[in-house]
């Protein structure tokens, strides 16, 4: 019995997915993202809301942490906590 050439073509099952995965890298390429930030959003970033006053706090703050004396009102915190859930 002979066989004679069907009507099949050869198929390279590996190559095929190469290309597949080929055609996905490339559009995934094409397709970038982009960030604008406009020119009220950057004014707003160097904008400091922080008073005099409130910076000084946060100074005195900061350098009790550093010295590891600063303390915590647990019942001004408790307070400020239950406040701010009822509201």
């Amino acid at each position: 019995m002979k066989i004679f050439n069907s009507a099949i073509s050869q198929v390279n099952p590996y190559k095929r997915s190469q290309q597949q995965s080929e055609k996905t890298q490339n559009a995934s390429k094409a397709s970038t993202d982009q960030l604008e930030i406009s020119s009220a959003a950057k004014s707003m970033q160097t904008k400091t809301t922080v008073g005099p006053e409130r910076a000084d706090r946060i100074a005195a703050i900061k350098a009790d942490i550093d010295a590891g004396t600063y303390k915590v009102d647990a019942k001004q915190l408790a307070s400020n906590l239950i406040n701010y859930y009822r509201i």
